[in-house]
């Protein structure tokens, strides 16, 4: 009898171990998921990632499967220690930053990280330099043209394969349209080239309005021949 109670004794101690145990696990994996949620939310809020009128570049495709592959080997990883994901998240975070800063306010930032619009028709003239490069053919143009409900291409004046891979069309006898010359004080000098001008020019419409440098500039419009300037504030 004595026996049997010493065995009943150690099944229960043996229990108790496990489902304390089992518990632990589970309670930890609970912690880790609420820190990996907080984690999230504050890259998303800090960085805009969640912007709807942020353009999904490759290297944002990247750096969100990154911070996915962190957040989800942090709670399934039983060594992946707290600690570990601070520091990793801190670097995580830097690199961000330097990205987000370097597309903001540079134009070399911008054109590696985000990239420019490709012009494929200039003038009526097909670009097909910039279409190999790109793999283009006229039928994708087609495609895309018809779509926008042209159907011609000698109806096409300028166009162009935005950073999000669309494409603007400005048909001819339209000169409806409008191009950025300086954003955050940055001058973009494909875009003073798409319309003709340079930077002499872009500096007397500059000094003409009062503004000696472009760094004082929050953005620049050509549009219908006049550029439009709002300064920083």
């Amino acid at each position: 009898m004595f026996i049997v109670r010493r065995a009943h004794a150690r099944i229960a101690c043996v229990m108790v171990i496990y489902v304390s145990e089992l518990f632990s696990n589970y309670w930890m994996i609970a912690v880790k998921l609420a820190l990996a949620i907080i984690a999230a939310v504050m890259f998303l809020k800090l960085f805009n990632m969640n912007s709807q009128l942020k353009q999904l570049t490759p290297i944002s495709i990247v750096l969100n499967f990154l911070l996915s592959a962190i957040l989800s080997n942090f709670i399934l990883d039983d060594a992946f220690s707290i600690m570990d994901f601070c520091v990793i998240l801190i670097v995580y975070g830097m690199l961000l930053w330097c990205v987000n800063w370097l597309s903001f306010h540079t134009n070399f930032g911008r054109s590696l990280f985000v990239g420019r619009p490709r012009v494929i028709i200039q003038d009526g003239i097909f670009n097909e330099k910039t279409m190999r490069k790109m793999r283009l053919n006229v039928r994708d143009v087609a495609a895309a043209m018809r779509a926008m409900d042209v159907h011609s291409l000698r109806d096409i004046k300028f166009a162009q394969v935005e950073t999000n891979g669309d494409l603007t069309i400005v048909k001819k006898g339209d000169e409806n349209y409008s191009v950025v010359l300086i954003d955050n004080g940055v001058v973009d000098t494909a875009a003073l080239d798409k319309i003709g001008k340079t930077e002499l020019w872009l500096m007397a419409q500059l000094h003409a309005q009062k503004i000696r440098d472009p760094e004082n500039v929050f953005i620049a419009q050509y549009h219908h021949g006049k550029i439009s300037v709002i300064k920083k504030k």
